[in-house]
């Protein structure tokens, strides 16, 4: 089976990039396939190591300095005619949109394979509209989920969704849509004996993770155990606001801005819980990471995501979004109960199987095969 998978780029630091590379180095181990990357901005090494998987830059440039409103379009249309040749040359069976620059044009191809495409979502459908901070940006917002979804979607064989709550809370009667969930990206042989007295965070410092919410709601878990520590992990754009959060609340010696680690699971490792406060997410991997070195987690219900991979109460905790005192009665029954944490660790340990590559591939590849077989009968 030919499979082309079409990024903007596989150098650049993001969760799409690195799943994408994981899962396509997974199917090209498999016997019979072939597997390719497309990409259109082709600097720099890839994120991890590819193993027997082709790479071809479209050397379309999107990321260049300085690319104005027309001159993206123009790299458009030079993107859509370089994106054609190079799938008419390859004859794919299969191409899927990860949903950059290829996803509103890509079904529209007239390629001579006839192959199926599929379109990758990473975020639940409304990511939109969850961050809309007023009516204008809500309007211009539900005018991108109209152009998206109820138009240029339209064109693929199958949607991808990374879970079941996406699907059931917003893409009900579409026939064309499966839920397959993200693979667990890095790997830990070391795991959490869940004594140290350390919680942990991982993510962008952004308003999406919500990390003041975070900090806030461990000002009142240290009321109560003064000597259990936060660390977030991550950099983003409101590094300094948060700086100066935990200053005024004089937390300084009791949440600790770690900034950016290559390997967060390795960090996780030292830790003894998980813990989000996301506004919104696709499917969090980093709930997994945490439960694959044996933590347990307490998280919001954000959608979407945690509510597929929580089993509350036996893994981690699922808290009402925005309700920070029972997120912190929860945090504080973890730290006093020992017996409780050191169980949960297990189970998570037990459930992050589920995620290994190895299935995901596996589920990938079938649901391959249902959309070739699909669309054999109708030709």
């Amino acid at each position: 089976m030919k499979i082309v998978y079409c990024i903007n780029s596989i150098s650049l630091l993001g969760g799409v990039e690195k799943v994408t590379l994981v899962k396509a180095n997974a199917l090209s181990k498999i016997p019979g396939n072939e597997v390719w990357i497309v990409v259109t901005d082709g600097q720099g090494d890839p994120l991890i190591p590819l193993e027997g998987v082709h790479v071809v830059n479209l050397d379309v440039r999107y990321y260049d300095k300085n690319v104005g409103f027309l001159e993206f379009f123009r790299k458009k249309s030079q993107h859509k005619k370089r994106l054609k040749e190079c799938l008419n040359s390859i004859m794919p069976d299969v191409v899927i949109s990860t949903g950059r620059d290829e996803k509103s044009f890509l079904p529209s191809l007239q390629l001579t394979s006839k192959p199926v495409v599929v379109r990758e979502l990473h975020l639940p459908k409304h990511f939109r509209l969850i961050m809309a901070e007023n009516w204008k940006k809500k309007m211009l917002a539900r005018g991108r989920e109209i152009y998206d979804y109820h138009w240029k979607i339209k064109g693929y064989d199958c949607i991808v969704l990374l879970t079941e709550e996406d699907r059931q809370k917003n893409w009900r009667g579409w026939d064309k849509v499966s839920v397959i969930p993200n693979p667990i990206t890095s790997t830990c042989e070391k795991k959490s004996n869940r004594t140290a007295h350390t919680a942990i965070s991982v993510g962008r410092l952004s308003e999406q993770k919500d990390f003041p919410a975070l900090i806030r709601m461990w000002k009142k878990v240290v009321e109560q155990y003064p000597d259990w520590q936060l660390e977030i992990w991550g950099k983003g754009e409101l590094e300094n606001a948060l700086q100066q959060q935990i200053e005024e609340l004089k937390m300084e010696d009791k949440v600790l801005l770690k900034g950016f680690t290559p390997e967060p699971i390795q960090k996780m490792s030292q830790a003894s819980m998980y813990l989000l406060s996301s506004k919104y997410e696709g499917l969090p991997l980093v709930i997994v990471e945490a439960m694959s070195v044996g933590l347990p987690v307490v998280s919001y219900m954000c959608p979407t995501g945690p509510k597929d991979i929580i089993d509350d109460g036996h893994t981690g905790f699922l808290i009402p979004n925005g309700d920070e005192d029972a997120f912190v009665e929860k945090v504080c029954k973890l730290i006093a109960d020992e017996e409780l944490r050191q169980k949960m660790g297990q189970e998570a340990l037990k459930a992050s199987e589920n995620y290994r590559i190895e299935r995901i591939a596996q589920r990938w590849m079938e649901l391959f095969q249902q959309l070739l077989d699909r669309k054999r009968k109708t030709n």
